[in-house]
């Protein structure tokens, strides 16, 4: 690699700083620790004989050895003039974490068992859910100690680090030059000295740092004359700041003038006159709305009084027109009585005459029966009458 700018070391230089980014330290560190949990996990899945933590100790040293030795390989490589590994190199540089990670999951696919490699079990939830729970277990029992672990990502980051971007290369002959050197290289570790913050990080990231702290202190972003910590200004701005924008007292009867609070009294002061006149104004419109209100509620009164003489008026008619039809119905009950003693002096006659009809009836049979009997006799006398004519004859 001919644009590699790292020194690889000179005669009689034998005290190297080696300072490294903590922040990219830090996040390589939990890098780490999330690598061995997952390969502890893959490793073991649907075997009833091991789980995770049973092989996680003899993992841990496996993935930390595989590491360095694969990231001084490449370098090896790289400055041989073996293998072409510059985009890997370059990657590493500029984004370690990234780079540490193909790294971990390479390893990881390569202590996968057979059930690990089922389709749809490497995104599973219940797989995740694993990982995580694992990872959490292994920091509450401190398995991995976080400086143990920064340690190894530190080491890693050196080999890798080929261009010196995020770490300190350089070397002295003595270790006071060493010591000197450190008190002002910028991946040194400094403390926030923004009073309440505890935070440390590399020299670097000072200002980076100082950009977003909570506790530093600032002038006021609404100008005023006060500084405040940065995670207090919005309830300064919004609260006690003197330039805090506020309404006119009076916006309800018609001023809408807005201004800082600092400036109220004056405002007051100032626009007195017209303050009064609002209120003049608003007392007019006042007075005019409860009289335009009475004069309502006078033509409400008044119809409502219309309404009730208008009730007692309909009620005086349908009492009335109840009477008239009481009336009418007690004459159609008194012509109904009527026609019923017709109708049973009807149904007295026609069973009086039907009787009349039975007697009629039984004498009429018996007339028959003597005429019937009276021609029997005659036809009896006639046929003898004609018998001795015929003889002489």
């Amino acid at each position: 690699m001919e644009n590699l700018e790292c020194t690889v070391g000179k005669d009689g230089l034998n005290f190297q700083c080696n300072l490294c980014d903590s922040d990219v330290v830090h996040s390589m560190a939990e890098i780490l620790l999330r690598g061995l949990a997952t390969a502890s996990v893959d490793s073991t899945t649907g075997d009833i004989f091991k789980s995770p933590s049973s092989v996680a100790v003899g993992m841990k040293s496996e993935l930390a050895e595989y590491l360095i030795q694969r990231s001084m390989t490449l370098v090896r490589e790289a400055v041989d003039g073996g293998e072409d590994h510059s985009e890997q190199l370059i990657k590493a540089s500029t984004m370690p974490t990234e780079f540490l990670s193909d790294l971990i999951d390479g390893f990881v696919a390569s202590k996968r068992n057979l059930l690990s490699h089922v389709s749809g079990f490497l995104s599973s939830e219940t797989r995740l859910n694993k990982i995580k729970d694992f990872i959490q277990k292994l920091e509450m029992e401190n398995f991995w100690a976080p400086d143990v672990r920064e340690a190894t990502a530190g080491t890693i980051l050196k080999s890798i680090d080929m261009k010196c971007i995020i770490h300190c290369p350089e070397r002295f002959d003595t270790q006071d030059k060493l010591a000197e050197h450190r008190n002002l290289c910028r991946f040194r570790i400094v403390n926030c000295k923004n009073d309440g913050c505890l935070a440390s990080f590399s020299a670097n990231h000072i200002e980076k740092h100082d950009s977003v702290c909570p506790f530093k202190v600032l002038p006021c972003e609404q100008l005023c004359e006060q500084h405040v910590m940065r995670c207090e200004m919005d309830r300064h701005c919004a609260s006690v700041c003197p330039m805090k924008l506020i309404n006119c007292p009076f916006y309800q009867v018609g001023c809408e003038s807005a201004f800082p609070q600092c400036v109220l009294d004056k405002h007051c002061s100032e626009r007195l006159q017209i303050h009064l006149m609002y209120i003049l104004e608003l007392t007019t419109r006042h007075d005019a709305f409860v009289n335009d209100m009475n004069q309502r509620l006078h033509l409400l009164e008044k119809a409502q009084s219309l309404n009730e003489l208008s009730g007692a008026l309909d009620n005086r008619t349908l009492t009335l027109t109840a009477k008239e039809q009481e009336a009418k119905i007690k004459k159609l009950e008194q012509d109904l009585k009527v026609q019923e003693t017709k109708l049973k002096k009807l149904e007295s006659e026609f069973k009086s005459g039907k009787e009349q009809c039975k007697t009629a009836n039984v004498t009429l049979e018996k007339l028959a029966d003597a005429a019937r009997a009276r021609e029997v006799v005659m036809a009896g006398d006639l046929k003898r009458l004609c018998s001795p004519q015929e003889m002489t004859a």
